[in-house]
């Protein structure tokens, strides 16, 4: 499952075209399985850490560079979730 934080839906929504949730998603997928990079950084700012890492992604869309910022919540391991923190031009 992939869930998104308000302040980056509403950044998607008002940037880019035909923007969805699914659609994401599904990018993200491809990007992987395609043999795509994510980075995984180690979570230094006070009011994130929360979780030891956050992990990037960039990736394209409709003409945009987009730098997409996620954590895995994975409190309950029988139901770990993507939650999209930030996404931007990067």
């Amino acid at each position: 499952m992939v869930t998104i934080k308000d302040t980056a839906d509403d950044w998607a929504g008002k940037n880019l075209s035909n923007f969805s949730l699914k659609a994401l998603a599904k990018l993200m997928h491809d990007h992987v399985q395609n043999g795509g990079v994510i980075n995984q950084q180690p979570e230094t700012r006070p009011e994130w850490n929360d979780r030891d890492f956050h992990y990037d992604f960039h990736l394209s869309w409709a003409g945009h560079v987009l730098y997409v910022e996620r954590v895995l919540v994975d409190d309950n391991p029988r139901n770990p979730y993507i939650d999209i923190v930030s996404i931007h031009d990067a």
